[in-house]
Parts: structure tokens; C-alpha cells; sequence
């Protein structure tokens, strides 16, 4: 048994179809995730895509086909020997150091002593994936497995994901590919804490109740969309790269509508349309934790082969029959007056605008969505939607 654990142009290149693949497939699994007006959702599009990636690798005829559409490589047409060398690319992106934001992308796998990993494979998850391999026993010492996996887990995060398992794997699981993902981004313009207050938000687009609600006036990226009935506002961290985006229904309990209608395409029409105003915004503090087994929904994108005793994971290795038995995912958010946590992103500075552009009034008081992206590859890195506060 397999176990994945992401953690939380015109002409396009190698890794900028794999942002569009992976931006697809992120929007697709939001729309998928399990949701209520009583649960907020969050997750990290890109870590669960660089986890199903290591998966990729390894499998071949139709559980490989599978993948290749599900996870939207070949919608963005990326062939099947183009989507590693996009991943070799896209990834150097993200090395330290690049950005003012702390944003830190681990990739590793836990094998067990008694399966034999083809040298080829080896190769990959470490060339391409620059993932760490550890050697583990999860039949004789299933918790001194599970130790090391959640002790990995919390180094890479900072410690905000403590443990991602309480008690030991089966003992017939074979290998666990894992993906963590550590985002620190300061406010390019903070909040002023003296000025946040309690306002109301509508739970579930119904319910009223007093949350603390940070406000300020900023020069930003804005727009509402008439035919969408939707305000979308960028809010930019320091460092002039990474974002996040808010798109607020202007219909208190629109937001499974909006979420419903919302494509790739759509998104990246949406942002481009943004212009720049002052915006007087008022944005409730949130912080939340989420954990999902993504089985179900990754069968809803077409992706089954995999979990079957069918699968093609030959590519792994040839000792013995491996399928995947369990994908889980587990993120956490934090928002506050300076900064955003989210571990399972640093922006962009504007200027103030000189000449009487209208000031738009935004009060995000009841559900929406928002996802926090690089500027310059465009990948979403994360995406939640907030329902109850």
C-alpha cells in the first residue's frame, strides 16, 4: 500500500503550462473539497499537485493516462515527457532566498526497508523533486515510523502542524510521499490594530455574529465584475510577488454560486481586470486548521486507476504490486493585522494613485473565497474559502 501526503501567454513554457495545469486542477479539487455553510475550507493547490507529481513518476499505462488529464497536464499541453522537466523548472522558482516572504517547499518520501525502489525512480523524486528519502519500518516499528514522519512534518512547517498521524500506518504500506509547504508573508501596508473592531459576519451567508475585523484605507488592485455581482481586491505582501486574492459575492450567501462558475480561465480574467483605486476595506482576522482525505475527491477529477488493485506503479517498483491507498491533506491559515501564516507567500508594493480615481468602500462581512499566488508564475498556492468565523 501507497500513501500520498501533500500538507497542506501566449506561447506557454514547460513550467508555465504546469501553473496552468496546476491552477486548473486546484480550482477543479476547491470545487470538489467537501463544503458547508458550517466549515471554512482551505488547502495548498501546489503541494497536492507536487505530491501527485512524485506519484506521476512513477506509474505508467493507464493509471499514468489518469493522471495526466486529471491533474490538467494535458489540457495545458504538457506531454508526458515534458511534465518532469516543467517540474525541474518550475521548482527552482521557489528556492530560498528568491523572495522578502519566508516561503518554504519540502518535498520527501518514507520507504519501507523491505520495498525495493527502482534506481530510476530514486533519481526522480531527488532530481526532480529535490525530495528527501527515508528508510523506515512500517511493519516491525509502525511508530517509530509515524515519529519520524511527524517530526519531519513539524520541522518543515515551523511547527505549526504538530502531527499529521496519532497512531502507526498499516502494516502493509509500502512508501509515503509527502509534500509540506511554509508560508510567511508580512502586509505590504499592515492594518492599524487600534482600529480593528467588532463588526458582524454572516455565518453561512444567514447567521450574525461579532468577529474582530481589522479595517484600513489602501491604494490596491480592484474591481467589481456587474455581471458577476462579485468585488475582487488584491491584497499585495511586501516584496512585490506574492498576493492574496479576495473575491467577495456581493449576495451574502453567493458564494457556493460563485465557487461553482469559477474556472481557470475566469480567474486569471478576473485578475487581469483588476485596476488600481483606493479601497476602504474592512476584512475579519481568521485563523482556522483543515484536514482532508482527498480519495474521494481526486475520484472525481477521473483520477481512480491509482487507488485500485489494478494501478500501474511499476515505475516505483518492479517487487511488488503498489497501489495508492490514502491522500491526506492537513493546512493552517492564520490572518491577522501585519501578516499571513499558512503552512501545508510576499507580493506587491503599489504606489498611491495620483488623480480622483473613485475610493470603493469593501466590507467582506459574509462568506467568500481567497487564494494566495506568486505574481510572477501565477500559481496559486493556496486557496480557502471562509464560511463561518
Amino acid at each position: 500500500i501507497f500513501v500520498i501526503l501533500p500538507f497542506c501567454a501566449v506561447v506557454l513554457g514547460g513550467e508555465n503550462k504546469l501553473t496552468t495545469a496546476n491552477n486548473h486542477f486546484g480550482i477543479r479539487l476547491l470545487q470538489n473539497l467537501p463544503s458547508s455553510g458550517d466549515e471554512n475550507l482551505f488547502f495548498s493547490p501546489y503541494s497536492v499537485s507536487t505530491a501527485m507529481g512524485m506519484a506521476y513518476a512513477g506509474a505508467k499505462g493507464k493509471t499514468q493516462d489518469e493522471l495526466l488529464k486529471g491533474l490538467g497536464y494535458s489540457r495545458s499541453g504538457l506531454t508526458r515527457d515534458e511534465v518532469l522537466d516543467a517540474h525541474v523548472r518550475h521548482s527552482q522558482k521557489y528556492l530560498p532566498g528568491a523572495s522578502n516572504t519566508t516561503i518554504n517547499v519540502f518535498n520527501g518520501a518514507a520507504v519501507d526497508e523491505s520495498l525495493s525502489v527502482l534506481p530510476a525512480y530514486k533519481e526522480a523524486i531527488k532530481n526532480v523533486f529535490q525530495a528527501e528519502l527515508h528508510k523506515v519500518d512500517f511493519i516491525l516499528k509502525g511508530q517509530d515510523a509515524v515519529d519520524i514522519i511527524n517530526e519531519w512534518v513539524k520541522n518543515r512547517t515551523e511547527r505549526k502542524i504538530e502531527k499529521l498521524f496519532n497512531e502507526p500506518l498499516r502494516p502493509d504500506t509500502r512508501m509515503l510521499l509527502l509534500n509540506a509547504i511554509y508560508f510567511m508573508g508580512v502586509w505590504s501596508t499592515g492594518f492599524n490594530e487600534q482600529l480593528t473592531r467588532k463588526r458582524l459576519f454572516f455565518n453561512g451567508g444567514l447567521t450574525p455574529t461579532e468577529v474582530d475585523t481589522m479595517q484600513g484605507v489602501f491604494n490596491t488592485l480592484h474591481n467589481f465584475f456587474d455581471y458577476l455581482q462579485v468585488d475582487v481586491i488584491d491584497l499585495p505582501y511586501s516584496g512585490h510577488d506574492y498576493i492574496m486574492t479576495i473575491l467577495l459575492p456581493r449576495k451574502k450567501d453567493g458564494v457556493e454560486a460563485l465557487k461553482r462558475n469559477l474556472t481557470v480561465n475566469l480567474f486569471e480574467y478576473l485578475v487581469a481586470e483588476l485596476r488600481e483605486r483606493e479601497v476602504y476595506l474592512h476584512l475579519p482576522k481568521f485563523k482556522f486548521e483543515t484536514e482532508y482525505s482527498l480519495k474521494e475527491p481526486l475520484k472525481n477529477l477521473g483520477i481512480r486507476d491509482i487507488f485500485s488493485d489494478g494501478a500501474d506503479l511499476s515505475g516505483i517498483s518492479d517487487q511488488e504490486a503498489l497501489r495508492v491507498s490514502k491522500v491526506v491533506h492537513k493546512a493552517v491559515i492564520e490572518v491577522n493585522e501585519k501578516y499571513s501564516e499558512a503552512a501545508a507567500v510576499t507580493a506587491v508594493g503599489v504606489s498611491r494613485i495620483v488623480g480622483g480615481t473613485l475610493t470603493a468602500d469593501v466590507s467582506v462581512d459574509h462568506p467568500f473565497l481567497f487564494f494566495i499566488r506568486n505574481k510572477e508564475t501565477r500559481d496559486i498556492l493556496f486557496a480557502g474559502q471562509v464560511n463561518k468565523l
